[in-house]
């Protein structure tokens, strides 16, 4: 008896311990490099109860005191970095990039200096940039010998600067690095160039010596010298980009990442390599803190801009958002974040900064909609702050030290608020509401913050951050909450009131739906439009930034430039027009697409050489041809993507010397402006917007044509009826018009710079 109670004991011991290893195998299970695994990532909470960081954008840049990408504009003839740069340090071809670095020392960099100071001003997480476009390494490198303790300031940047915030573990400071450098392969091409006028004509630039192809690269196999990823990243730097990630991660132990766009890379590689990257760092981070991954991965979707990865892959889920310098209209339910700086990426001798206010405000509604703000601040080329930095963070800091509780820790309200109003809560009792703008006769009144008819929100106090001590009037009735601030408070950038109560339960949700109400909030902005209507002998009609206006003639199809009331013929026949700040489109009677770009653009590639086929206007602008298809309607984005609707009636876009369809039927196509320009299509008679990966339906009906407000972003499509839809991303309105109309362009007014939506009548 006594050896089978043993054996009982035993077993029941190994039962146990085989629960203990399968709980211990669940948590630590390991991320694999695939989609489908790592979209069981979740934002880990230090990061949502952060809400504000800072990031020190620093690198040989600042030595030139200049700007961004000089490492790419040095070598690009006539650029205002290449005169630069001749005027200064002498030509490309004797002097480049690498004895840029070499003569950057960094002398009075002091990473513990600036951290304090970071953490002084209220940061939560504090990032260094590990190297950008321009291939050099800001730490002791194990992959790439182009690194900063081999070269200029001699030492390693990250490392210093990880030390001096980890001091700050114990009160919650994070530490972050970002990494640019996927893009080298080809953005750093330019330094195989050549000058191709003047007395340096033909002298090929110093990225051409082999001597140096370490830190300049071999020139790409596909001949690519885009700005933005690689098309197709040869393998071997597929492989070093890799590398050096996980040298990153394994010697400097990140809570934070970021590269600078999607999942790297496009091409045969389809973004394999920036799984592997996203997977080995979630991994890492649990094998460090007992099997939860602390780790943020950042990435933008720029995806909407070029769908195929031109700009990396993005896929719901895998990380957490990043927009660059912009905001979401709304409340996000999944924590992102913007990042943004106070000037210029880089430092700029003289150069402008924003104000406390405008980066205090960005913060608050970011916040609001529960977002993160990691903020730049770039150093001079010593290391050091200029004044104007220094004293701007200060300010901010004096901010955050009286204001920071309705900013760290919070979550978003019922609504993020609108126009001057912000709110966020924290716990169930307690509710902030910031207000940008000096009240009105110092009274405020808040129509939807209302309880339920017969009830109360229990309100039990109202104070103003940092003047607690002054008592503030306050009316809690269903018309809304009534606020009257004491006198002799001084407004400064912005005025935070504490609201807190027992029973916001029982807030009156229907006032804060209408907030979402579209009609009153559309129709006065198309009130607000510098409209101009013209006459049915035109049949389509576009306009860009610069005020200039086409239309096509309906009698005989010519193309025609408006100017001051008049027509400039062109002596181009057309069936379709586009216009944006990258240049103007047309289609061609034959189904052709046309295009006039007034200045080199960064972003899209176009024909050259004996593939550029060119006529001119008789007004002498050039135009080129884009072979290779037959379409039907056109527009242009702001960085220069051509969308169409092809002669199939599909949907396709120009990017990387070919046509790319998608498999999406319609019957016209437009493009916002902004950097990541909005894209949307009349389909099946309703309108579609394009949101990278797949489209979202918007409704309308009967719509036939659109076009796309150059600053708000706002649709303008007409119905077979000639009626006007109004849409934007929160809702949509039909006006009731008794006019119809034809065709819509939106642009700015060429005289005073205004936005104006002009109307062909029917």
């Amino acid at each position: 008896m006594k050896s089978l109670k043993s054996i009982s004991v035993l077993l029941l011991l190994a039962v146990f311990l085989g629960c203990k290893v399968e709980k211990k195998e669940e948590i630590v299970q390991k991320y694999e490099p695939s989609v489908e695994s790592l979209q069981s990532y979740e934002t880990p909470e230090w990061f949502n109860e952060a809400k504000f960081g800072i990031w020190v954008c620093w690198n040989a840049y600042a030595h030139t005191a200049v700007g961004d990408w000089y490492a790419r504009n040095m070598y690009i003839e006539g650029h205002k970095h290449y005169k630069h740069h001749v005027e200064n340090y002498g030509h490309p071809s004797e002097y480049g990039y690498k004895d840029i670095i070499q003569d950057w020392k960094g002398e009075e960099f002091n990473a513990e200096e600036l951290v304090d100071l970071f953490v002084d001003v209220g940061a939560k997480y504090i990032v260094g940039m590990a190297n950008h476009h321009d291939n050099y390494d800001l730490w002791d490198s194990k992959h790439h010998s182009w690194n900063s303790v081999n070269y200029g300031p001699k030492r390693d940047i990250m490392g210093e600067f990880h030390k001096a915030v980890r001091k700050y573990e114990n009160q919650g400071i994070r530490w972050g690095v970002t990494s640019h450098v996927e893009r080298a392969s080809c953005w750093f091409q330019t330094n195989k160039g050549a000058d191709k006028e003047g007395p340096y004509a033909g002298v090929p630039y110093d990225g051409n010596d082999k001597n140096y192809e370490t830190l300049y690269l071999p020139p790409d196999p596909n001949g690519d010298a885009k700005p933005t990823q690689p098309s197709n990243a040869p393998t071997y730097w597929r492989e070093n980009w890799l590398a050096r990630c996980k040298d990153l991660f394994d010697n400097y132990d990140p809570d934070f990442f970021y590269v600078d766009g999607g999942v790297p890379f496009p091409g045969e590689d389809k973004g394999q390599t920036g799984l592997d990257m996203i997977s080995y760092l979630y991994n890492q981070s649990k094998d460090r803190h007992n099997g939860e991954n602390e780790a943020v991965m950042c990435i933008k979707d720029w995806y909407k801009k070029a769908p195929y990865g031109e700009w990396g892959y993005y896929y719901e889920g895998i990380a957490t958002l990043n927009i660059e310098r912009a905001r979401l209209p709304q409340i996000r339910k999944q924590p992102w974040q913007t990042d943004t700086s106070i000037g210029d990426w880089t430092y700029v001798k003289d150069g402008d900064y924003r104000s406390a206010t405008e980066i205090i405000q960005e913060l608050i509604d970011i916040v609001s909609k529960n977002g993160n703000m990691l903020l730049n601040v770039s150093p001079m080329g010593n290391g050091k702050l200029d004044k104007k930095a220094y004293d701007l963070l200060k300010e901010i800091g004096a901010w955050m030290k009286i204001n920071g509780e309705s900013i760290y820790g919070t979550k978003p309200w019922l609504t993020s608020g609108v126009e001057q109003e912000r709110f966020v809560t924290k716990g169930d009792n307690t509710i902030y509401l910031s207000y940008f703008e000096p009240a009105k006769d110092g009274k405020i009144n808040i129509f939807y913050f209302a309880p339920q008819e017969g009830k109360s929100l229990g309100i039990t106090s109202i104070t103003i951050l940092g003047h607690e001590d002054k008592a503030v009037k306050w009316e809690s009735t269903t018309n809304g909450l009534s606020l009257e601030i004491p006198s002799n408070i001084e407004h400064k950038h912005a005025l935070v009131f504490k609201i807190e109560g027992s029973k916001f339960s029982n807030i009156d949700e229907k006032p804060i739906e209408k907030l979402f109400d579209r009609t009153d909030a559309l129709i006065e902005w198309f009130d607000a439009q510098n409209k101009s209507v013209f006459e049915n002998k035109y049949t389509s009609i576009s306009s860009d930034y610069r005020g200039n206006t086409w239309a096509i003639r309906a009698a005989d199809n010519e193309l025609v430039q408006l100017k001051n009331g008049k027509e400039i013929a062109l002596g181009l026949k057309a069936k379709d027009i586009g216009a944006n700040a990258a240049g103007t489109v047309y289609v061609g009677i034959d189904g052709s697409v046309n295009l006039h770009i007034p200045n080199k653009l960064e972003w899209v590639d176009f024909p050259e050489g004996d593939d550029r086929i060119t006529h001119k206007s008789t007004d002498g602008k050039e135009w080129f041809k884009l072979p290779g298809i037959k379409v039907e309607r056109c527009d242009i984005t702001q960085t220069g993507t051509v969308w169409v609707i092809d002669d199939k009636g599909t949907v396709t876009y120009y990017n990387d010397l070919v046509w790319k369809p998608l498999e999406k039927k319609a019957e016209d196509i437009a493009c916002g402006g902004g950097w990541v320009g909005l894209v949307a299509a009349v389909s099946n008679g309703q309108l579609e917007r394009f949101d990278g990966t797949h489209w979202t339906n918007l409704g309308g009906k009967n719509l036939k044509t659109l076009d796309i407000s150059i600053t708000e972003e706002v649709i303008v499509a007409l119905s077979t009826e000639g009626k006007v839809s109004l849409f934007d991303k929160m809702g949509t309105v039909n006006l009731n018009e008794s006019k119809s109309y034809k065709d819509v362009g939106c642009g700015l007014n060429q005289g005073n710079g205004d936005n104006t939506v002009m109307l062909i009548s029917k």
